[in-house]
């Protein structure tokens, strides 16, 4: 394969209305995000705030800006660097999302909330700590979403519903992983020759790149029939140790097959689960070898995520869906197995 039909095949990697879902196409229609307020989004951070420190945390609530904005808007604010400002993930832009910033403020006291005049920004609530947010560190998403103007078999989707309360989907990366009609794939120009990119632009091409093959190698799985097996020597997922570990060492219930988010190392899967994963990733040349150039680490994925607590109201042509969703994971990946949407 070369560059150009990589290019090609990453792209499918990105294009999440044609990758395959485990329940098959819906059968019901819908519109999401009519209004800000219908897609709300609050973050748990992974750890509690000390109390006391040099970063000022601040329990954001915004509407209708992006997270970069929003953090860029807070530095200037008081007069910080770019770099002063922490925060743990980025939340869509359209959208009503409570999340948290932290603000590198040692020595000084904390500022009048009227300080952070920011349109489509309220300021909830401001906590100290010891240490600055860093991206990944949550526990975890809350989502309450709205789909209006339903119209199909909404008896076929309470049906879905019912069986994603206590079940598994695939979980893909979405669509905001990979920007502006996918444009993220390309940043690099020619993954053979790649450009040099500023760190910014460079960090959004890598996500981009790794979260395609990963998509690709989950819907192979998909394809072929294999998602619901742990394959001999995979390394796999186990949900109740929140570890993961080598399928010959392990047997139970809460298994997960797993996908690699590919960068240097070692690929520790062994037997068929090996084989299997090199013959996925071969045709991938420039695409592997440009990820280990960048010194990214081979890391894992669930193939799978488990929604928690999803409860659901569905009235008339209406359907309210909340649920929670571990870090990483996209909602995105969840309404793609209950409707067909236009946003």
């Amino acid at each position: 394969m070369n560059c150009s039909d990589e290019l090609v095949r990453l792209r499918q990697g990105a294009d999440l209305d044609r990758l395959p879902r485990l329940m098959g196409l819906p059968v019901t229609t819908g519109i999401i995000r009519a209004k800000p307020t219908d897609f709300l989004v609050r973050e748990s951070l992974a750890f509690e705030l000390a109390g006391a420190g040099e970063h000022l945390y601040l329990l954001v609530r915004k509407t209708g800006q992006n997270t970069r904005w929003v953090a860029k808007q807070l530095a200037q604010s008081l007069n910080l660097p770019y770099r002063a400002v922490g925060y743990a993930g980025l939340k869509d832009r359209h959208a009503v999302t409570e999340q948290w910033f932290s603000l590198h403020l040692p020595g000084c006291k904390d500022p009048d909330p009227e300080v952070f005049a920011i349109d489509g920004v309220e300021v909830l609530a401001q906590h100290r700590h010891t240490g600055k947010l860093r991206v990944g560190a949550l526990r975890g998403n809350q989502f309450r979403i709205v789909i209006r103007n339903l119209e199909g078999d909404c008896g076929e989707l309470a049906r879905r519903l019912s069986e994603l309360r206590d079940g598994l989907l695939p979980n893909y990366f979405a669509a905001q992983r990979f920007g502006r009609d996918a444009g993220n794939l390309e940043l690099f120009g020619d993954l053979q020759r790649p450009l040099k990119l500023r760190r910014e632009s460079r960090s959004f091409a890598l996500s981009a790149l790794r979260s395609a093959l990963f998509n690709n190698y989950l819907a192979q799985r998909i394809t072929d029939g294999s998602l619901a097996t742990v394959l001999p020597g995979e390394i796999v997922y186990d949900e109740d140790r929140q570890a993961y570990r080598h399928e010959p060492e392990v047997r139970g219930q809460s298994l997960q097959p797993t996908g690699l988010l590919w960068g240097s190392g070692n690929n520790h899967a062994t037997d068929r689960a090996l084989e299997h994963e090199r013959r996925f990733f071969t045709p991938y040349t420039a695409t592997t070898r440009l990820l280990e150039n960048h010194d990214l680490r081979m890391v894992r994925r669930p193939l799978l995520l488990r929604p928690q607590q999803l409860n659901w109201q569905l009235d008339g042509q209406q359907v309210t869906v909340s649920f929670t969703l571990a870090r990483g994971q996209f909602a995105t990946a969840l309404l793609r197995e209950l409707v067909m949407w236009s946003a």
